[in-house]
């Protein structure tokens, strides 16, 4: 099944202000150099799986069934940074894009509430 563009409040490319904090180098991490050919990830998330992702290179990629009956809604494109980011491998979403065409990804924020 390909992509196709939905139309929701996440189409189109973010912009480079939406940027800030998604990709920071921490204290205890480097950042790797993406090179001179730095890939464009082009990121789909599954319209009933919403931490269900997949990323590739381009945006007309062939990808591989979206589970439970859903379908691959465009979310965003960036530009690989070289930086570590929260919830996404830029160097494993890399690997897997030239060995498989694309990148699976699951992100899953488990927030706690404490009180006194």
């Amino acid at each position: 099944m390909s992509g196709k563009r939905s139309t929701n409040e996440f189409d189109g490319p973010t912009r480079r202000e939406d940027w800030l904090g998604a990709a920071e180098v921490r204290p205890n991490q480097e950042k790797r150099d993406p090179g001179n050919n730095p890939m464009m990830f082009h990121v789909f998330r599954s319209t009933n799986e919403h931490s269900l992702f997949v990323v590739t290179d381009k945006e007309d990629a062939i990808f591989p069934d979206c589970p439970d009956g859903g379908s691959w809604a465009f979310l965003k494109k960036f530009k690989e940074t070289g930086q570590p980011r929260i919830g996404f491998s830029e160097e494993e979403a890399r690997k897997d894009i030239e060995k498989n065409g694309y990148h699976l990804n699951r992100i899953v924020i488990e927030t706690s509430v404490k009180s006194a």
